[in-house]
């Protein structure tokens, strides 16, 4: 038992650190794959293009390679190799590039704040954690399922947080966020069941989505956004506003939340932009230096 303890305490130590040093990885061995434009599919321009369009108009220093696999199914996922994996099945059900900016958007925001390396790190030390115990039954099944919660319990928070850096990564781009909430509202019913699997989903997640933007985009609010299922989501979200108007206090309670949610965010975006200013500071310092040697030559 005081094994299995100490391996947790070990665990909350070393979570933070690692989180820290996947950011500085050399992010050269994992650049975009250079084919010229005439070889690849309209599909793959079109993913490439959007992920471009994020990536430089919100000034994000990660890079990120973007890969489509062809495949009836309908997922996403974003890799350690800072790799955004798209499949050909979700890109198919994406009526406009507002949709799919909002899925590449999130996979992007998983990678920027370094959520893939976390979950991996965790994952690793929560198995040996649960090997280091299998020899004494008693402590073994408590271990895993500690080890579970507490992974799930991550993942979703990592869920939430990728879906508002989303959001302002679709803003900064002049996309519009709400077709977030439309492509999810799609694909968070049984018959896309796939992308069920690696995605926690459902009413609580684009709720969240909608109450952030609401929040800190109101005029993307009023503008709305024009197809079925972002109407099956108002649907829904007139019954929930007319619960909040009843409970006063909830209603407190909820703008608080939201109203803290916002400047944590613009903290966060701000933190982005910076990692880009010393990266394009360093970039300048390298030229200068190459021309200094050149004219000492």
């Amino acid at each position: 038992m005081k094994k299995f303890f100490s391996l947790l305490i070990i665990f909350n130590i070393l979570f933070t650190p690692f989180v820290c040093a996947a950011d500085n990885l050399k992010e050269d061995d994992v650049k975009r794959a250079k084919v010229s434009k005439s070889k690849k599919s309209s599909m793959t321009r079109r993913i490439n293009d959007i992920c471009d369009r994020l990536r430089e108009k919100n000034k994000i220093a990660t890079k990120v390679r973007i890969r489509l696999r062809k495949t009836s199914r309908v997922n996403a996922y974003a890799n350690i190799y800072k790799e955004i994996v798209v499949f050909s099945g979700l890109v198919k059900i994406c009526e406009n590039d507002d949709e799919l900016a909002g899925i590449i958007a999130h996979e992007l925001g998983h990678i920027v704040n370094a959520h893939v390396y976390r979950i991996n790190i965790a994952n690793n030390l929560a198995n040996a954690s649960i090997r280091a115990t299998s020899e004494i039954p008693a402590v073994a099944i408590p271990a895993m399922v500690v080890a579970k919660v507490g992974l799930k319990k991550r993942m979703r928070l990592d869920e939430y947080e990728s879906d508002v850096t989303a959001v302002d990564f679709l803003v900064g781009a002049g996309y519009n966020p709400l077709g977030m909430v439309s492509i999810l509202q799609r694909i968070t019913g049984d018959k896309y069941i796939d992308f069920l699997s690696t995605h926690p989903s459902g009413e609580k997640r684009t709720l969240y989505i909608y109450d952030y933007i609401a929040k800190a985009y109101p005029e993307y609010i009023e503008q709305g956004f024009d197809t079925e299922s972002y109407e099956e989501f108002l649907i829904y979200y007139e019954d929930v506003a007319k619960e909040r108007a009843q409970n006063p206090e909830k209603m407190i309670k909820h703008e608080k939340k939201f109203e803290k949610l916002e400047e944590k965010r613009k903290k966060k975006y701000a933190k982005y932009q910076r990692k880009w200013i010393r990266q394009e500071e360093k970039q300048r310092q390298k030229e200068l230096d190459k021309i200094k040697e050149e004219q000492a030559d």
